[in-house]
């Protein structure tokens, strides 16, 4: 084979370099793609939808642990009290309603035995002794979202049939926003909601 001129080896020299060039920019551009880092993204902003769909409990009085609680959409007052531990065994569960719905932001009380009512909700509520008919008195508001038929019974104008329609309108509901909407209760009107306005909270 004949020899190569020392242009020619130059220009070969120059080739090859030009082949390195290409192929490593290649490579690079290979190892470089991104596509691997969107799932991550998507999970991250599916697990903060999650959290913030949580509800906020404050559990307080006869519990092991009172404290604020978050807890899953259509959680009951049982599922509150497990998360502080349980009640004491000077706890009155017979005042609450264990089946309750709760709603973000509400505070959950836990009365002893012997209290003078329930309380439960932003203002607390509860129902004090009965009189000579049985019904309850109404010494401090009575909480709407938690309050049992028989405690719902001490508000003026509700006997049992409206108690058990207020329990199912705010079961089907996920609880009252405000006292106001016990206007859509039925039975229920503008007048009889005068009488108990001031005796109700959330």
């Amino acid at each position: 084979m004949p020899g190569l001129s020392r242009q020619q080896l130059i220009a070969w020299a120059a080739v090859g370099l030009v082949i390195l060039l290409i192929g490593a920019n290649y490579l690079r551009g290979q190892l470089s793609s991104p596509v691997r880092e969107e799932p991550a993204a998507v999970t991250l902003g599916i697990k903060e939808d999650r959290t913030s769909a949580r509800l906020k409990v404050h559990v307080v009085g006869a519990v092991a642990h009172p404290g604020l609680y978050e807890i899953e959409p259509g959680s009951r007052v049982a599922d509150a009290l497990e998360k502080a531990g349980g009640a004491t065994p000077a706890a009155d569960l017979n005042q609450i309603n264990l089946a309750a719905k709760l709603a973000d932001g509400q505070q959950l009380v836990v009365p002893e035995v012997g209290a003078a009512g329930v309380a439960a909700g932003a203002g607390g509520a509860g129902s004090g002794a009965g009189g000579g008919s049985g019904t309850p008195a109404v010494n401090q508001p009575i909480n709407i979202n938690t309050a049992t038929a028989e405690q719902l019974t001490a508000l003026d104008g509700v006997g049992p049939k409206t108690a058990q329609k207020i329990i199912e309108y705010r079961e089907a509901n996920g609880g009252f926003k405000s006292v106001e909407e016990l206007l859509e209760v039925p039975g229920i009107g503008p007048a009889k909601f005068e009488q108990i306005r001031n005796q109700a909270v959330i």
